[in-house]
């Protein structure tokens, strides 16, 4: 999914069943952080969640920011479906579609398309997490 859905504008805010009604999706229980798809013509995109009261100290700013990889405990691995579709991305070009709630609002922010510029791996609490670097297109 090279675009978002029309009824998907950046700047707009959606509940989970909307996000899913657009993209054709299901989340189960609740909306994971990472969350690799496939559109109706077999191509991959990728759904990328943060929220201002979740488990990682996601900086989320307009333009470049970094993003913390899926794993709540343990090292994260680079073999993990959320972790190595972005990990990818860097390369292919992986249509990657940002969300961003503000702390008690049960909606998402669509914020866009953006591109995973680089990753590494970093120390904190006593674990290696990966850190994605990502910006916003047109920043």
């Amino acid at each position: 999914m090279r675009s978002p859905p029309e009824e998907i504008t950046v700047g707009d805010h959606y509940d989970k069943e909307a996000i899913e009604d657009a993209f054709d999706t299901g989340f189960g229980y609740q909306i994971s952080g990472i969350n690799p798809r496939r559109d109706s013509q077999d191509r991959r995109y990728v759904l990328v969640f943060a929220n201002e009261d979740g488990p990682y100290d996601d900086s989320v700013t307009q333009g470049r920011f970094e993003y913390i990889g899926e794993g709540l405990s343990g090292d994260q691995s680079e073999s993990s479906p959320g972790n190595s579709v972005l990990i990818d991305a860097v390369s292919s070009g992986t249509p990657v579609h940002f969300f961003y709630q503000d702390s008690g609002n049960g909606e998402w922010e669509y914020q866009g398309l953006v591109d995973v510029l680089d990753h590494w791996f970093e120390q904190q609490d006593g674990r290696q997490v990966i850190v994605f670097e990502m910006e916003h297109r047109g920043a």
